[in-house]
């Protein structure tokens, strides 16, 4: 009873700890207002699909904007 018990438990563990790992890998449209003018000074990294890292979701817009190139988003966090 104990065994059972405490595989389930750890099986429990595991699944919650998996369930994080894709949620990376898709890849989203960026909210960008248009057009923009200027953007905040908060740093919140995001990676873009061209493989740079932008301070933040504002900053990928602005200069996939300059560049008239569409940069999505492919995860939330430095590349």
């Amino acid at each position: 009873m104990k065994v059972s018990s405490i595989f389930l438990l750890c099986a429990l563990a595991l699944l919650s700890l998996s369930g994080n790992t894709a949620a990376d890998l898709r890849r989203r449209m960026p909210l960008c207002k248009i057009p923009t003018i200027g953007c905040p000074k908060i740093y919140n990294p995001v990676c873009g699909t061209d493989g740079k890292t932008y301070s933040n979701e504002c900053v990928l817009c602005f200069e996939s904007q300059k560049r008239k190139t569409l940069v999505l988003i492919q995860k939330y966090k430095a590349c």
